[in-house]
């Protein structure tokens, strides 16, 4: 064992005491430490504590995780490193113990203390007692009149780091003085993964360098740092070291809700570091059902799962946090498809969620509770742009955090220090147009055809080319917009103050349908092209009913809806006088358009290479392309003889009567695209503007 200055450590026990108290120190600082003492006065080089502390084939930043180590290390030994007591830097080559060490035997130490214990205590004990209860009231009196209970302090708002790319998911480290984020590069450098800063600290230190590697939580006792990594139909749940090291696998969620409707797969740690609380699918009353996605705690120490809550059919509950007691986890319900989530609460025991909001918004992240476990602090839409709210845990009234501003996303609070991070992030999409030479190669590179100053997506060419409808959220609220085709004239078809979107022309171009949501689930609206105001079409009581078009004889308006047990199917109604709906597929479809030759086509589910096509009266459901790359429902579009589908990188066509697929065009962040009927031209949305980065708020209350 070792003494020096005020310090023991005891290596055989891994602990390290300050006068004798415990303090927690994390196992890289603790190896670079006991290094040091083994050869006090002599240099350690940077090699030879990096070869102690990571395995050879560990992914890690090295001369950034040795020297925060190394800061980390100071911290605990208050030590300073312009004017060091214990660790010296020996720049450029590693580090020399430079405070005299004392070593001696551990056992004999023990028995001589236990023996002091039983005796009784000393008058110097006594009075080192009573001053420190005087200091500590002291302190407690001067601090009641330094901030009075209930007073305010001026918020400061800071970036975090600064780096470039997309950074997202802030997490605290248990005594708040770190935080974990993942970052996003699109310069395919190898700088994407998991990162951790000090705050106010030096450079941030990359553990991992995977760009599907997201959603870091720190374990309770500050030592490990659990993430989420990313397949195409799973979310795989790791572990590592908090300074980096070897990943342990934790768990697997398949077929993940919150991936595959482009949500981060965010999990919890319980406070005692036994369970994590994730959102996994879970088996359906009767087991004929679909799966649906449910909070269940997954045990640590035998990887078994306990269900927490029990959804209805249309429902999916995701992003659990548990509170800083244990005892309650907070967690999002979304009613089918679409953006209509709220927040709920339930004890850790299970019982009856408690339901806190009632907005039928999006809430795009898990919420994050305050240390003393009485409130909840989430994103909403609210109000129409995101924001950060606060709400009791027992329910009441919301109040907007004042000063944050709108397109805040992802707040995490810290449990101690004050403080709390979320996502700032900023984005501009525009409607950009390609002329094509024919089907299968476009004129000319894309020009832009119109920039808004929010986000435009999801256009529809009216009948005779000349006009575009579209959904942009330019004025608070996701609204329908109609621009002319060459970008001049945009107007604001509805003032719904709501989340619609989907536009469609009906093939007279008298009317758009689109889909909007009133309350909790979505309905089909219909808004005459001039201008008169939007009047619902009664579809299917109680289900999600989205993404409307027209037969082509302006007789039936075909939608999605999720009514009933299985996945969401492809139905139609009567127009204009509405009746029972009819249901044309049984195997999932979403997003339908009626081809020239009375088919209609459409994708089984939200994220998909694969479109189907059935006929309008019904009958075999058949696959009609299989296109590498498309994975998504949206940025599809039907043409004459062939599909037209943009991909990561490039805008491609499918062609039914070869059915090869030719390259047109390169396109980079790109989607939607929609074909004009002459078939001369294509309009899709690109994001031109991204910037997420984490702000740090400090003296949060």
């Amino acid at each position: 064992m070792y003494r020096f200055g005020a310090f023991q450590v005891d290596p055989r026990a891994h602990e390290l005491r300050r006068s004798g108290v415990r303090i927690k120190v994390q196992e890289q600082p603790f190896v670079v430490l006991l290094k040091l003492l083994e050869r006090p006065g002599e240099l350690v080089t940077r090699e030879e504590l990096r070869l102690a502390i990571w395995p050879a084939d560990t992914f890690v930043d090295f001369d950034t995780g040795l020297n925060t180590v190394i800061k980390r290390l100071r911290e605990e030994l208050r030590d300073s490193a312009d004017v060091p007591l214990f660790i010296e830097t020996v720049p450029k080559l590693g580090y020399r113990f430079i405070a005299p060490v004392e070593c001696w035997d551990g056992e004999a130490t023990r028995a001589a203390s236990a023996e002091t214990k039983k005796g009784k205590p000393t008058a110097a004990k006594w009075i080192a007692a009573i001053a420190v209860l005087l200091l500590a009231s002291g302190m407690a009196y001067w601090l009641s009149r330094r901030i009075p209970n209930g007073g305010n302090t001026s918020l400061e708002i800071v970036p975090l780091t600064g780096m470039p790319g997309a950074e997202s998911g802030p997490a605290f480290s248990p005594d708040g003085n770190q935080v974990a984020f993942s970052l996003s590069d699109d310069s395919r450098n190898g700088r994407s993964g998991i990162y951790t800063t000090f705050v106010g600290g030096e450079k941030a230190l990359q553990l991992t360098n995977d760009s599907d590697d997201c959603c870091p939580a720190w374990s309770p006792d500050g030592r490990s740092i659990a993430f989420a990594r990313n397949t195409l139909h799973s979310s795989i749940i790791y572990a590592l070291p908090a300074l980096g090291g070897t990943l342990r696998k934790l768990y697997s969620i398949k077929n993940n809700y919150e991936q595959h409707a482009g949500n981060l797969p965010r999990f919890s740690w319980s406070p005692d570091g036994r369970f994590l609380a994730i959102s996994t699918p879970v088996a359906s009353v009767p087991a004929s059902a679909q799966p649906r996605q449910a909070i269940a705690l997954l045990s640590l120490a035998d990887s078994t799962i306990r269900p927490l809550t029990s959804p209805a059919p249309e429902f999916t509950d995701w992003s659990p946090s548990f509170s800083p007691d244990g005892q309650s986890i907070a967690f999002i319900r979304s009613s089918g498809p679409g953006f209509v989530n709220d927040l709920y609460v339930m004890s850790v025991t299970g019982g009856e969620p408690k339901r806190l909001t009632f907005d039928n918004r999006d809430i795009s992240s898990a919420p994050s509770w305050t240390p003393d476990n009485r409130e909840i602090i989430f994103d909403s839409a609210r109000s129409g742009l995101s924001g950060l709210w606060r709400i009791s845990a027992s329910g009441g009234i919301l109040r907007r955090l004042e000063g944050v501003g709108a397109h805040a996303f992802q707040p995490a609070v810290s449990l101690k220090g004050q403080r709390l991070a979320y996502l700032s992030e900023l984005r501009h999409t525009s409607l950009w147009k390609v002329a094509l030479r024919n089907t299968k190669l476009a004129a000319q590179p894309p020009q832009m055809l119109l920039a808004t100053k929010g986000e435009v997506g999801l256009p529809y060419f009216s009948p005779d080319g000349r006009k575009i409808a579209f959904e942009s959220t330019q004025s608070g609220y996701d609204e329908i917009w109609i621009v002319n085709s060459d970008g001049s004239n945009p107007a604001q078809l509805t003032f719904l103050n709501g989340f619609s979107g989907t536009p469609r022309w009906s093939y007279d171009g008298k009317f758009v349908a689109f889909d909007y949501r009133p309350g909790g689930h979505s309905e089909i609206y219909v808004a005459e092209a001039s201008g008169a105001p939007p009047h619902i079409l009664p579809t299917i009581p109680g289900g999600d009913n989205t993404v409307p078009s027209w037969s082509r004889d302006g007789k039936w308006l075909y939608f999605a809806s999720n009514r009933g047990d299985g996945p969401t199917q492809v139905w139609k109604v009567p127009y204009p006088a509405g009746g029972t709906p009819v249901q044309l597929t049984k195997t999932g479809g979403v997003s339908p358009i009626e081809s020239a030759d009375g088919f209609v086509y459409y994708p089984k589910s939200l994220h998909t290479d694969e479109i189907w096509k059935i006929s309008a009266n019904g009958g075999e459901e058949i696959l009609a392309m299989k296109g590498t790359g498309l994975n998504d429902c949206w940025n599809w579009a039907l043409g004459p003889a062939g599909i037209y589908f943009i991909t990561d990188t490039e805008l491609r066509y499918f062609e039914f009567a070869t059915r090869k697929t030719f390259l047109m065009t390169k396109i980079s962040h790109s989607g939607n695209p929609a074909v004009s009927p002459d078939g001369k031209s294509l309009v899709f949305s690109r994001l031109d503007q991204a910037d997420k980065s984490i702000m740090l708020v400090n003296h949060f209350r």
